[in-house]
């Protein structure tokens, strides 16, 4: 199967409100072309300014096309360790919550930011379509970061189901046949260094075994680190400017609970700052 491959530098999509486009480039050119050698858990093209869905996608094509044995997992892994210490360009992210808060403050009475830290690592959406790994994560494809979707915000705030201000969950967050009024966006990453690495080793998959002649092969899987940040907004027409600190209290109670995948074991515990 051909490879087609991107233009060195390719400009990105026009973000709203007029903002200058982002600018992606294309993955380099592969080191076996430059005369080099690849190193065993290199991906070279997980560097600032390369759209990295692009890049995770390009580099399973190419290195199953170069060896159609190679194990998943290990690909997956180098991918992951690749990723750990990738430093986001935030310049796109910067604009587009501007944006946001703009223009939900011109349309709704209440609007709240909300900064939040990530208290421990965070897993959500592992089979995201946009880092197809074996273990995956949350991936935006335009703005090229990992964010929380909007939907598992919602999800975790909707659970508590309790009342804010007088206003009931039903009429904040929605109920069978009836369209809830709070309005929650995507939370996206405020610190550049927001990426780690975690490691799960799987039960044996022979079906019969000795136990001193299993083979485990451990996972390694993108996560978001603790420490990082990442803010994200509500807005009601329901709710008053006055019930800020019952908002935020709301908010903290539920997303200490965690949030994502693993939460059961201690992931996705998020602190409201």
């Amino acid at each position: 199967m051909a490879v087609r491959r991107s233009p060195h530098r390719q400009a990105g999509p026009q973000l709203p409100g007029g903002q200058a486009p982002i600018q992606t480039r294309g993955p380099p050119p592969r080191r076996e072309e430059a005369g080099e050698r690849r190193g065993p858990s290199r991906v070279d093209c997980v560097a600032s300014g390369y759209n990295i869905t692009s890049c995770v996608i390009r580099t399973i094509i190419e290195r199953y096309q170069a060896d159609p044995s190679l194990e998943f997992p290990q690909l997956s892994r180098e991918i992951a360790l690749s990723l750990k210490d990738y430093k986001l360009d935030l310049n796109a992210v910067k604009s587009y919550l501007a944006y946001l808060e703009k223009a939900l403050g011109s349309t709704y009475p209440a609007l709240f930011r909300v900064d939040v830290e990530i208290s421990t690592p965070l897993v959500v959406h592992v089979r995201n379509p946009y880092m197809p790994l074996e273990i995956g994560l949350a991936w935006h494809p335009i703005l090229n970061v990992p964010y929380i979707p909007a939907t598992s915000i919602r999800g975790v705030l909707r659970a508590r189901g309790r009342e804010i201000c007088g206003v009931s969950a039903a009429e904040l967050f929605g109920d069978v046949g009836t369209q809830g009024d709070l309005v929650i966006t995507e939370a996206l990453p405020t610190t550049e260094l927001a990426l780690g690495a975690d490691v799960i080793t799987p039960h044996y998959k022979e079906p019969n075994f000795r136990e001193t002649e299993a083979k485990p092969i451990p996972l390694v899987f993108p996560v978001v680190r603790p420490g990082a940040t990442f803010a994200f907004f509500l807005a009601s027409s329901r709710l008053k400017k006055e019930c800020g600190a019952e908002v935020y209290k709301y908010l903290s109670q539920a997303l200490q609970e965690g949030l994502g995948a693993k939460t059961r074991i201690g992931y996705g515990v998020i602190k409201v700052k």
